[in-house]
């Protein structure tokens, strides 16, 4: 056997189109029913299922290179290619949704009732993302549809639910940020008299205003409170835990704050990578909120109020966790925390200079 022989790649056998394209099986067709769009279904699902399993190898990708103690900054470009790519994939992947709405509600009434008790919530692929990406268990689906599933999937789920999420990752990336603190420099209360002072701006502002009311004054003032109280949680480790304690927020201070500085410094060179990767790992996370948003708007064309096949309440559950599932929606709120750069606080020039890249000319 010649070595091209040995070593020839036959295009339907490296991708298993026997398997693939042999792998649907209509219940319509075993109860001899007609229903025509029941093919469309189970195609439309499992291209869902085969995007759902490249999301999770970028996905497990970027978990271990931001668990290592040590990041590169050639890494972090890696993270964020990555990152980028799940939410094409998955923002690709909701224009199928479109694809399956060819098909009416009555077509989908012709088979609907075949499927009794199959429901999307046994995607073992979907609940492992979740895990993975570090969706708390209470913010996850009722675990009585654990009882739904094979032992085979819940062995995955219980294997997923042990191992480091991409919010454990990214928290601990964070906490090891360097420059935010030296011996002559305290980044915490430089950023907080800035902020202060940025109030004081305000509230001065909406006292000189000669258009505004009384009243409008005085509800201004209150917004800028409300504002400023927020800040508060920032600038004292007691307060922040009190609101980790109550649910309110998930991430450290210490990574809270960490996000905070890689946002307000973003335009040195050696945070810029960092701030992609923050940008990019919550909208990826947006991204998977307006899919179930869809997902759930699809379900309403098609059901109406009806139960789900698996017994949810079809549209009401899936665009109640749409709008509540997000993952790093701690990060995210950092955008409302933000002070305008003329009044960003100067970095000394022992940090400036290291958060630069330096190129010097060959003489």
């Amino acid at each position: 056997m010649s070595q091209q022989e040995q070593t020839s790649v036959y295009y339907s056998e490296y991708l298993q189109l026997k398997s693939i394209l042999e792998a649907q099986f209509p219940e319509s067709d075993k109860a001899g029913v007609e229903a025509h769009d029941e093919m469309l279904f189970i195609i439309t699902h499992q291209a869902f299922e085969l995007w759902f399993k490249q999301i999770l190898f970028e996905l497990e990708s970027v978990i271990n290179i931001l668990s290592q103690e040590s990041v590169k900054e050639h890494e972090i470009a890696m993270c964020v290619h990555r990152l980028k790519r799940m939410q094409s994939i998955l923002s690709m992947s909701m224009e199928q949704f479109s694809i399956l709405e060819t098909m009416t509600a009555l077509d989908f009434m012709d088979f609907r009732d075949l499927l009794h008790p199959a429901s999307g919530f046994q995607s073992v692929q979907f609940r492992v993302l979740e895990m993975r990406l570090g969706l708390p268990s209470e913010k996850r689906m009722n675990r009585s549809f654990m009882s739904a599933m094979k032992d085979f999937d819940k062995n995955m789920v219980q294997i997923a639910e042990k191992k480091t999420t991409l919010f454990q990752a990214v928290q601990s990336w964070l906490e090891h940020t360097p420059f935010l603190e030296t011996d002559d420099y305290l980044f915490w209360e430089e950023y907080k008299n800035a902020v202060s002072a940025s109030f004081e701006k305000d509230r001065a502002d909406i006292l000189s205003h000669a258009i505004l009311s009384e009243e409008e004054r005085k509800s201004r003032s209150e917004t800028v409170n409300q504002a400023e109280h927020a800040f508060t949680s920032l600038f004292d480790a007691n307060t922040y835990q009190a609101l980790i304690d109550n649910g309110e927020r998930r991430l450290s201070h210490k990574a809270t704050l960490a996000a905070l500085f890689i946002q307000l410094y973003r335009d040195f060179p050696l945070l810029d990578r960092p701030n992609e990767l923050l940008q990019a790992i919550c909208g990826f996370d947006e991204t998977l909120s307006i899919w179930r948003y869809r997902h759930a708007s699809m379900t309403m064309r098609m059901i109406g109020a009806r139960i789900g096949t698996g017994g949810s309440s079809g549209f009401n559950y899936l665009a109640h966790t749409a709008l509540k599932q997000r993952v790093f929606g701690d990060i995210t709120s950092l955008s409302g925390m933000l002070i305008p750069r003329r009044v960003i606080p100067i970095l000394p020039e022992s940090i400036s200079k290291r958060l630069q890249f330096m190129f010097e000319h060959e003489k």
